[in-house]
């Protein structure tokens, strides 16, 4: 009975869910839906014109410039100052963790507000500014994720290992460190790139109309075009299927390196044990 509520409640929400993005696909996908429930006629005129629309083209190029400058800002210097820390100051990274969700506690409102006060009459780009909020904003994501494949691969034994074996600082960094944690690094990337990529508060507030991203082209499409609008919205969420299916693709990738692992450890273990029987025995 218990089984049965619960997948008429996980019923009710997936349809309430999924009801508004198949109403969007066809009204993307008509001319005309008045009299029935389902449109009078299905038709992919909206998606050719907007892809065949200059501005929408330099809207994605922009959103995608965007999204690679903040991502690639964010892994040069976090990750290597996240290393640093886990290595050196380990007492830090407890504390940092606390410190780094203020982000969420500041609404994007005032924070835009305080920028725009700031940096308005310093000369300072407010393309500058606007990387450097979604910098900020980024921060708790890349800190945690990338602390927390740290510990999973028990980095100080692995540091220790390498030291004793006489490899230098630059070796242990670079090919044992970063290799070990391309997953965890993967996964925060991912998140960050389609985070950016759909980012509308800070772009609109800080920059406007004039740095023209998805986001923004879709909003303005909405007054002129409601079919526009949700042609837009539809590929916009098919990109973001896309990233959660690599998302969920690399996260099962490391649970199973992570059993694998798991597995190899128990076999060692069984063997080593039935040796040292062995060794009794005779």
């Amino acid at each position: 009975m218990k089984k049965i509520v619960s997948l008429c409640v996980l019923l009710v929400f997936g349809i309430y869910y999924l009801l508004p993005l198949v109403g969007t696909l066809l009204y993307a996908s008509s001319t005309t839906w008045t009299k029935t429930v389902l449109p009078d006629d299905f038709t992919f005129q909206w998606f050719e014109q907007l892809l065949a629309d200059p501005k929408f083209i330099l809207a994605i190029g922009r959103s995608f410039t965007l999204s690679m400058i903040v991502l690639l800002t964010i892994l040069l210097i976090m990750v290597p100052t996240i290393i640093w820390i886990n290595l050196f100051f380990p007492k830090i990274s407890r504390g940092m963790e606390k410190i780094i969700l203020l982000p969420y506690a500041i609404p994007g409102v005032i924070l835009v507000a305080a920028l725009l006060r700031t940096y308005s009459k310093t000369g300072i780009s407010m393309f500058v500014v606007l990387i450097g909020a979604l910098f900020i904003s980024a921060l708790p994501v890349v800190f945690l994720g990338i602390s927390n494949q740290m510990r999973l691969i028990n980095m100080k034994a692995l540091v220790d290992a390498a030291s004793t074996l006489g490899a230098s600082m630059w070796t242990i960094v670079f090919k044992i460190l970063l290799p070990n944690i391309r997953i965890g690094t993967t996964l925060v990337s991912l998140m960050i790139f389609s985070s950016v990529f759909g980012e509308y508060m800070l772009t609109n507030l800080l920059i406007g109309g004039r740095f023209e991203t998805v986001r923004i082209y879709m909003i303005r499409r909405m007054s002129e075009n409601g079919h526009l609008a949700s042609a837009v919205m539809v590929l916009y969420l098919g990109f973001m299927i896309g990233i959660a299916l690599l998302t969920f693709l690399v996260t099962n990738r490391q649970k199973q390196l992570v059993k694998r692992s798991t597995e190899i450890k128990e076999e060692k273990r069984v063997v080593k044990g039935a040796t040292t029987e062995n060794v009794f025995e005779h």
